[in-house]
Formats: structure tokens, sequence, C-alpha cells
């Protein structure tokens, strides 16, 4: 997961929170003066069958912190559906760390409650700092951080900056109304509640909020100035996987109109049509930037589209695969791939064209294959994929373990062609299939190359042996294995079988011919050269192969 360094004045900001919350804390425990000073204003006795004390009860119950805390990881659940990773992130370890750390804290300062509380379940335990005070100050930091996320009107955030507020002071109030807390008590609450919610934001990568952002949100939108052409851009997106169509279109136009975009072309794809007639309408428009939002069918059709185009993809992963998000590092949370998608480097990609049994079929950005892997991938049950992910694969591998092995006759190039019984045959542009098995690890999108795998085992004990040499990277090649690069392949089998592209079985064929055309596709990406997500920590560099060679 990739995470937004957080800004100077967030760090700043927190720090100072720190700074005052560990001096209360030490003023409370050993400075005299703030024991008299809560005495002073220490509220009237209430009785216990008083309207007041009925009244407070209630509210005490109601903001109990099981409560905002349960809330904020439902949101957190709700989030993570919407693939809105970082903010699941920080609300979960916003919960974390305010209760488990103002708990610790309870039992060791071991600060007992005011005399005067009333016998109350939600009076009971330790008195410092308030549990009900940090539950609601990180509550509500929580909330103005999701709608800050999800891009909510100005109008929302303001009336929520309003309303938390109030919330807050009206739980400290019931708390020193009911002698629940000393008011050092529900001050040391608030800043602990404030530095747990801005710790768990700043650890997940997600924005602070802050009042003064609302004020800098309404006078920095970017307008394009006489000399500048307005850009445009189209985002083609996959109903069946955005999640929240309302949440993403505002996010999005959000985003775009803060960086001077306007006029977006949006383009819904079908059941019958996964984007071609959608791509082909925003190169013919002319666009600036296509955004793409959806599974690997509909970013392979889209990259199809906007091959030798010239014109910038944007990424934004929302299937269960993601293939080629993962092997360029996109990240696979959405606000993150979006604001990458805008701000990201220019760079470009390698595309395959295909050509199945002598006609021009399609192409490819991540891996083509034909025989078992094209079985596993359509028999993968849909229902059991969305439920557990990318283990689906492995049940269906499972169940298609004994399909035939085919007789294959391979040529690379102009190299002479070979033989082989095999049983995986795949050509990859990128090396990580699903749940980041490492098939071609030496793949990389933009070397001009294609990567060819065959496996050829001729029993339980061999396909144990490639297994165990595949998932752990052995380059090692024989008579069951090989490894081979080139700029076109031709794979012609005797048996007819199914074929997949980036995931998608296609169809059955005899031949499969594939050949790379160099940079077709520009894709917005990091700064840093293009490298699979689980690979990003890593410096080292893979030394180009020769045009033809095997590994």
């Amino acid at each position: 997961m990739v995470r937004r360094p957080p800004s100077i004045s967030s760090i700043a900001i927190t720090a100072s929170i720190l700074a005052a919350f560990v001096l209360w804390t030490l003023l409370v425990r050993f400075w005299p003066p703030i024991a008299a000073f809560d005495l002073h204003i220490a509220a009237p006795r209430l009785s216990l069958g008083s309207p007041a004390a009925q009244i407070g009860s209630a509210i005490a119950v109601l903001t109990w912190p099981g409560v905002p805390y349960a809330i904020l990881l439902g949101i957190a659940v709700w989030a993570l559906r919407r693939r809105l990773r970082q903010l699941a992130l920080a609300l979960a370890l916003t919960v974390l760390l305010a209760w488990g750390g103002a708990s610790l804290l309870k039992l060791w300062l071991a600060r007992p409650r005011p005399v005067d509380a009333l016998p109350l379940i939600t009076t009971a335990g330790m008195s410092y700092p308030s549990g009900h005070t940090v539950a609601i100050v990180a509550f509500s930091v929580g909330i103005g951080a999701t709608l800050m996320v999800t891009r909510e009107h100005l109008a929302t955030k303001f009336s929520w900056l309003l309303g938390g507020a109030a919330v807050v002071i009206i739980v400290g109030v019931d708390r020193w109304l009911l002698s629940a807390h000393f008011f050092s008590d529900i001050i040391g609450g608030a800043l602990f509640g404030g530095l747990a919610a801005r710790l768990a934001l700043m650890i997940a990568g997600v924005a602070i909020p802050a009042p003064h952002d609302l004020v800098t949100e309404m006078v920095r939108i970017r307008r394009p100035t006489e000399l500048e052409r307005p850009r445009r851009c189209a985002v083609i997106y996959n109903p069946a996987k955005v999640t929240n169509w309302e949440v993403f279109r505002r996010r999005v136009e959000y985003e775009l109109i803060q960086r001077g975009w306007r006029d977006t072309l949006w383009l819904e794809t079908t059941r019958a049509d996964p984007g071609r007639e959608q791509t082909a309408r925003a190169v013919a428009e002319g666009v600036d930037l296509v955004i793409g939002a959806g599974g690997d069918g509909t970013i392979r059709v889209i990259c199809a589209g906007l091959a030798n185009s010239g014109i910038p993809f944007g990424l934004i992963p929302a299937g269960t695969g993601n293939l080629l998000a993962k092997n360029v590092g996109i990240p696979l949370d959405e606000d993150e791939a979006l604001k990458l998608a805008l701000d990201g480097v220019d760079r470009p990609l390698d595309l395959v064209r295909l050509t199945i049994d002598d006609t021009v079929v399609d192409h490819f950005a991540v891996m083509a294959g034909i025989g078992i892997d094209a079985v596993i991938l359509e028999q993968t049950n849909a229902d059991l994929k969305k439920a557990v992910g990318s283990a689906a694969y492995f049940v269906s591998a499972a169940r298609n373990a004994n399909h035939a092995a085919l007789h294959a006759t391979i040529q690379v190039d102009d190299q002479p062609p070979f033989k082989r019984r095999a049983h995986v045959l795949v050509v990859g542009n990128v090396g990580f299939l699903q749940a980041n098995i490492p098939l071609i690890p030496d793949a990389e999108p933009d070397d001009g190359l294609l990567d060819v795998l065959i496996a050829s085992p001729r029993g339980v004990i061999d396909w144990v042996k490639l297994t165990t040499r595949v998932l752990t990277r052995q380059r090692r090649t024989d008579d069951q294995l090989d490894r081979i690069t080139g700029r076109k392949v031709t794979i012609t089998v005797e048996e007819r079988d199914r074929y997949q592209l980036d995931g998608d079985t296609e169809g059955e064929c005899n031949r499969l011919t594939a050949e790379v055309l160099p940079g077709a596709l520009i894709l917005r990406s990091h700064r840093h050269r293009l490298r699979p997500v689980i690979l990003a920590a890593e410096d080292t560099e893979v030394e180009p192969a020769d045009p033809v060679s095997v590994r």
C-alpha cells in the first residue's frame, strides 16, 4: 500500500498536540494547583432522580465510547469494500490507538473519580483521561477525514465542522455535569483523542482535516489562463466494479476541477461492450487523459484502444486480480490511484499484439496463455472470487490439475522452432499472476521484449518441483521448464484449447502469435522505474536481456 507522506504543517500540529498532552498530563499528576482548580469549578452535586441527572445519564449512555468506536469501524468496513484502503486503515487505527491508549493511561495513572460522581455504569473505573471525550474527539476527526476523502460538498464539511464541535462540547459538559470527571480529565481526553486520530491518519497516509482546509478548498481551484487550452479527461468505468458511483464521480470531479480540468467525458462500459467503443470515442474527441476504472478485462480493452494514440492512461484498479496495476506499482487504494493518474509521470509501457489462428484479435498488457491457465481462469467461481479473492484461483487449479498436456511447437523470432509436450504455455509482458505468484519474475513491462514460459512436467513430483522453482524464482531451465525472451513468438498446438488474455478467457485456438509493441501505451506512473507493487522497495536493477535468449 502506497502512503502519502504527511505535510510539515500536519507534523507540526500533531507534535504540538503531543507536547500539549504530555505537559497537561504532567501538570495533572504533579502540580497541586490543577487539583485545586478542579475542585473549585466542580459541578453542583446532582440528585440521581433529578431531570438533569436523567438527561445527562441518557447522553452518557448514547455517547459511551463503544458507540462512536463501533461507528468508525463500520465506516472502515464500508471504505475497505470501496477500495479506500488507507481510509479504512486510518479509522481502524484510530479506534485502536484511542481506546487502547486511553485504557492503558487509566491503568497507569490510576486517578480516582470525583467523590460526587453519580453511581452510574458510565462512571466506573479510573478518571484520567475522560474516555467519553477521547472517543468523541477521535470520532469527530475520523468522520471529518472520511468527508474529505469522499469529497463531500463544502456545505456538508462545514456542517460537520460545526456539528462535530457541538457534539464534543455537549459530551464534555455532560461528563462535568454528572461529576463523572474532573475538568482536567476532560481536557486531557480531548487532547489525547485528537492526538490518537491524527497519528492514525498520518500512519495510514490520509489527509488530516483542519478548519483552514475548508477555506483553502474554496480559493485554490485552478482555472486555465487565457493562453492555456482547457484540458479534458475521459473517465471510462465499469459500473459493476465501481461500487459506489456517486462517491466515485464526486471524488474524480473534485480532483479534476482542483487541477483546472473541464468538461469531463464520462463513459460507462456495458456487458456487450467492455470499453472498445468508449475508448474509441475518447480517442476521437482528442482528450488529454483517459482514466480507466474497472477489472482486468476493462483495463485491457482500454489499453488496446489507446495503443499508439499518445494519450496518457491513468489506471484505477477496481477488480479482484488487478494484474496490470500490481505489476507496474499502481496503488490498490482508489484515492491514491486517482491522484497518481492525475499527477504521475507519463511512462511508455509495452503492449502485445495478439494474432489468433491468423486473425488479429487484440492486444494485451499482462499475459496470454493457452491450455491449463486459461481453463483455470474460465472455471474460477465468480461468487467464490468475490468472497475470498485470489484464493478462488487455487480452488479452480486443484479441480483442473489433470488437464491434458498439449503437443506444442514454439518459434521465437527467426529462431528454429522446437517442440514440447507442455501443460503451461504463457507469454508475458510482466511477470506476476494473481496472489502475487512470480511466474516470470524477470519480465519487465518496458524492455521491448516478450517473456515466454513453457512448463512440461511429467508427473506429480515434477509439478511440485516446478511449482517450487517458480515460487522461489529459480532461473534454471531444463527439458521441463523453458524461459525464453524475444520480440515475437508463435505457439501452435495440435489439440485445440482455450486461451486467455490478461486473466480473461476469450475462446479456443490452435495457433497463438504474440508480437511486442514497444512503448505503445503511455501510462501515468510513479517517478521511479515501473515495478511490481511487492517489489517496489527493491533498488536492484535487472540487466536487460539479449533480444532472444533463454533464461
